[in-house]
C-alpha cells in the first residue's frame, strides 16, 4: 500500500501529538501536582485529567467544524500550538512557595 505524502504527514503528526499527549499526562502533570502543597490527595490528578477530557470531547467537534466551515485550519493550528507552547513555558515558573 503506497501511501500519499498527505497521509504520511497526518499519520506522523497523530503520532507525535500522541506521544506528547500520553509523555504530559504520565510524567509532567504528577510531578506538577506533587509540587503544590495544598493538593489534598492524589485523586485530584485523577479529577483534573477527566475534567479537561469531557472538555477536549466537548469541543473538538465544534472547534473542529468551525475551522473547516470558515477554512482556518492553518490559523486555529498556529493558535492551538502557540498557546500550547506558551502554557508550557509560563507553567515551568510555577513553584511552591
Amino acid at each position: 500500500m503506497k501511501l500519499t505524502r498527505e497521509e504520511r504527514s497526518w499519520i506522523l503528526y497523530d503520532c507525535g501529538n500522541s506521544a506528547y499527549s500520553l509523555a504530559v499526562t504520565t510524567a509532567l502533570l504528577p510531578i506538577v501536582f506533587g509540587m503544590f502543597n495544598n493538593v489534598d490527595s492524589s485523586m485530584d490528578l485523577g479529577y483534573f485529567n477527566s475534567l479537561a477530557s469531557i472538555i477536549v470531547a466537548v469541543l473538538s467537534p465544534i472547534l473542529g467544524t468551525l475551522a473547516d466551515y470558515k477554512d482556518k485550519k492553518k490559523r486555529f493550528f498556529l493558535f492551538f500550538s502557540f498557546g500550547r507552547c506558551f502554557i508550557h513555558v509560563v507553567s515551568s515558573f510555577c513553584f511552591s512557595g
